[in-house]
């Protein structure tokens, strides 16, 4: 069955809103001055003066990107694809789930490993970068929402893909398997 461009387009929406999340975050982590307006919001003058270093920086940026780009590439190879089948509809719920496990559990691997590189401060500062990067996860929460959804509508509207092909000669009667 051809798939229908609003498909093509919810898909786009979600790769968008991985790269949305990722520049944000960039912004948040990299750019000094938005820094001191959430030390000043949250904390007031107590860690006004105080910079993230390049390691934390670099390190930040990696577990980001190694959350978000499987999902990314999931939603760009099913951009790729031109028709609907029930086997890649549940590949893409299934890929997405296991996906978002990993984010998650680079999540919980980072946090301990980030404190012991850096300083305290550090990492009170990436405390309160926490909270407006935990707004930018929303874009990462919502397009992984439309993979699902997209996986389940391929799933449900999707043509049967036979589980093997009948290579035999003279038989192309594919409900007599016997003969």
């Amino acid at each position: 069955m051809k798939r229908k461009r609003s498909i093509d387009t919810a898909l786009r929406l979600a790769a968008a809103f991985f790269a949305i999340k990722f520049v944000l975050d960039m912004v948040i982590l990299c750019c000094n001055p938005l820094q001191r307006l959430f030390y000043m919001m949250f904390y007031g003058d107590i860690l006004r003066d105080q910079k993230l270093s390049a390691v934390s920086i670099i390190f930040s940026a990696v577990m980001l990107v190694i959350a978000l780009l499987p999902k990314s590439i999931l939603a760009v190879y099913n951009i790729s694809k031109k028709d609907l089948q029930k086997q890649r509809g549940l590949i893409t719920i299934i890929l997405t789930a296991a996906f978002s496990l990993l984010s998650s559990v680079i999540s919980v691997i980072s946090a301990p490993i980030l404190s012991r590189l850096t300083s305290l401060n550090e990492t009170a500062v990436l405390s309160i970068l926490s909270t407006p990067r935990a707004v930018t996860g929303l874009f990462s929460t919502a397009a992984t929402i439309i993979l699902y959804c997209c996986g389940a509508i391929e799933l449900y509207n999707g043509a049967e893909q036979p589980v093997y092909r009948n290579n035999c000669s003279g038989n192309t009667d594919s409900e007599n398997t016997l003969s």
